[in-house]
């Protein structure tokens, strides 16, 4: 086997060769100029740095190629590139210019000049080895494999993604470097860290109570003794060793718990966080180690029912209440709120079934629980995010009921069933239009889409009168939806973009507030659950602006008599009341991205897109608040099937069909 040594040595480059390398030189493609090494012995060349800046280019960045016999580079392919024992470095600086003998990506030996070798030439991945946790420490054993060189140290990243804010360990020593193929190492690495701590450097103000949205993604830069590299970060490789719970102490008597996963696309290693009480953590591990029985003592099966979950007020809790009163004898519903929900108030009569977001007894519930009814995520019911919790949920009978109906926004990434496919078991829609769309769009089975109604439309139609509407008329509702883009930003940057600045100048305009006040209107300004925490950028002294948790969106609704929306699907549920929504779209129909190309066709009232057409549309049905005959035939034909009270009765038989 022919093998090469290559070192730096007082200015010198050198380079042994167990094959005679005869006639080596350095040629510059550019200028077509040459120059030798020197040859000290058999096998054994030297060529000084001197020399070999004289033949690039200083002032730019430049290469040069090495050549022996003919024509011919070195090509390490089948050369093994020996490691120097004493002194690996292959670069220095001279007056300011860089100059380095490194190996390309063709795997031949080359200079170059002003600019530092890329790393990917000498990467090849990254494999964790174990995740463990002790006392405050989580510590990660990786190995990274590379080419022709073994690793000295790496830097450790942590990011906050939503934040985009991160924490760096630098310059962690490797713990064994060792060839394992002809130009192959594995660099072993033990990296500690504490993510209590890190966590505090990122977010110091974070709250430990309620549903977790933090996320942390794992990154490495590599150093080499050789030298510098250009700067490049990798993610680090989830594989099956990662499947490990990891728990560090926190402040109030709390664990802080890192649930480690692949990431969708590039299966890169990511963990997220949940606070979990002490006691909780322990019921969790009897489950875990089969001390407690997920069986119940009764023949009655359980039945979850989450919204947000700090939400009861949608789908979810509409249902709740109806099997509580009517069908308890055949189900036994609880129902998954944070112990500090706004909205807790709308349960104190059914306390008996109300199970504490993250407690000890929704441990208990998740795992002896039948039956799942969501209306958003159904991981949003899981107690904290582990692998036993996770595998509970692809297991359980889950009913999806929607928390609104699904017409013009693609959704796929959220509900789909190719991209999530135990999102659920039976999907509720309210028409046959809606029904074809998740069959042939988010590509569910024909017999696991069920036209039933949404269950709070029972309570929505209640009592539905035009009279009421007609007294109503002067009550202006103004309730946009949030932006995927925009939901982590800061403050700062928030009232930087368009959505900030187009609803905020709607709130402030001369000519909608000349009108209240010639129309004697009252405008409220209700954002999205999402942007509930940006509501406090918004000002406005004519326009009332709403807090989350006061009242149910579907009160709210109902006690307007106009709707200025721009997607939310509450669009359709204010047009079930048949009084008229405008679409005030100021940033495009296709903002969310769509399922079709003309929502026009669909929507239950105008798309309008400048502040003056809106407010002027807003002006004529003030005088007149009746749905207009052509939105209100969409509705029956495509929006809601139903003119009944019946819906929850029809999702009943849903459940009672599970098997």
């Amino acid at each position: 086997m022919d093998q090469i040594e290559i070192y730096l040595k007082k200015n010198t480059f050198n380079i042994v060769s167990t094959k005679e390398l005869n006639n080596l030189r350095i040629w510059n493609k550019e200028t077509h100029e040459e120059i030798s090494f020197s040859s000290v012995s058999t096998g054994r060349y030297q060529i000084s740095a001197a020399k070999i800046l004289g033949l690039l280019d200083t002032t730019k960045k430049d290469r040069a190629y090495i050549f022996w016999g003919e024509h011919q580079e070195i090509d390490l392919t089948h050369i093994q590139l020996k490691s120097p024992v004493n002194n690996p470095r292959l670069q220095l600086i001279i007056n300011g210019v860089s100059l380095s003998l490194y190996v390309s990506f063709k795997n031949t030996l080359r200079f170059m000049c002003n600019l530092f070798p890329s790393i990917k030439g000498y990467y090849l991945k990254n494999q964790i080895e174990k995740i463990s946790s002790a006392s405050d420490t989580v510590t990660l054993n990786l190995a990274v494999y590379t080419k022709f060189f073994a690793l000295q140290a790496l830097d450790f990243k942590i990011t906050h993604r939503q934040l985009d804010q991160s924490v760096l360990l630098t310059d962690i020593k490797s713990v064994t470097s060792e060839r394992i193929g002809f130009n192959t190492f594995i660099n072993h690495f033990k990296i500690n860290f504490h993510p209590a701590q890190q966590l505090h450097e990122l977010e110091p103000n974070i709250k430990p109570n309620g549903y977790n949205w933090q996320f942390f993604d794992l990154r490495i830069s590599l150093h080499f003794a050789e030298f510098k590299v250009r700067p490049r970060e990798f993610r680090v490789t989830y594989n099956s060793a990662c499947n490990v719970d990891c728990v560090v102490p926190y402040p109030n008597d709390l664990l802080l718990h890192l649930y480690w996963y692949g990431t969708n696309k590039y299966n890169n290693l990511s963990y997220r966080i949940d606070f979990v009480p002490k006691d909780t953590y322990q019921t969790y591990l009897s489950f875990k180690d089969g001390l407690q029985n997920t069986q119940t003592n009764t023949d009655k099966k359980i039945v979850l029912i989450s919204e947000y979950p700090q939400k009861a007020q949608d789908n979810g809790f509409a249902l709740f209440k109806y099997l509580i009163q009517k069908k308890s004898s055949e189900f036994d519903p609880y129902y998954i709120i944070t112990e500090d929900s706004p909205d807790l108030h709308n349960l104190k009569k059914y306390m008996k079934h109300v199970v504490f977001y993250n407690s000890p007894e929704h441990v208990k519930k998740f795992m002896q629980a039948a039956v799942l009814c969501h209306t958003h995520s159904s991981y949003y019911a899981l107690p904290f995010r582990n692998n036993l919790f996770v595998e509970k949920e692809k297991k359980i009978q889950k009913v999806f009921l929607q928390h609104g109906i699904t017409a013009v926004r693609n959704v796929e990434h959220l509900y789909g069933k190719n991209t999530h496919p135990d999102f659920t078991n039976k999907f509720i829609v309210s028409s046959e239009r809606e029904r074809q769309l998740i069959v042939h769009k988010l590509n569910y089975a024909d017999e696991d889409v069920v036209l039933t109604g949404l269950a709070r439309f029972d309570l929505l139609l209640k009592h539905n009168h035009p009279f009421i509407s007609y007294i109503k008329r002067r009550r202006v509702l103004l309730m946009p939806t949030w932006r995927e883009g925009v939901v982590n930003l800061s403050d700062k940057d928030f009232v930087k973009t368009e959505y900030f600045k187009k609803i905020n100048g709607l709130l402030n305009s001369k000519k909608l507030l000349n009108l209240k006040h010639r129309q004697h209107l009252t405008i409220d300004f209700y954002l999205h659950t999402n942007f509930q925490k940006f509501s406090h950028l918004f000002h406005s002294d004519e326009v009332n602006i709403l807090s989350e948790g006061n009242q149910t969106v579907q009160s709210i609704l109902k006690s307007h008599g106009i709707l200025i929306t721009d997607f939310s699907s509450v669009g359709l549920d204010f047009a079930l009341l048949k009084r008229p929504v405008l679409y005030y779209q100021f940033d495009g129909p296709d903002v969310n991205d769509a399922f079709n190309d003309h929502p026009e066709d669909l929507l239950p009232g105008p798309i309008i897109t400048k502040e003056d057409e809106l407010i002027s549309e807003l002006s004529s049905k003030v005088k007149n608040n009746r749905l207009d005959e052509k939105y209100a035939k969409r509705i029956s034909q495509n929006i809601y099937k139903f003119q009944d009270e019946h819906a929850r009765d029809r999702i009943f038989q849903v459940l009672r069909a599970l098997e």
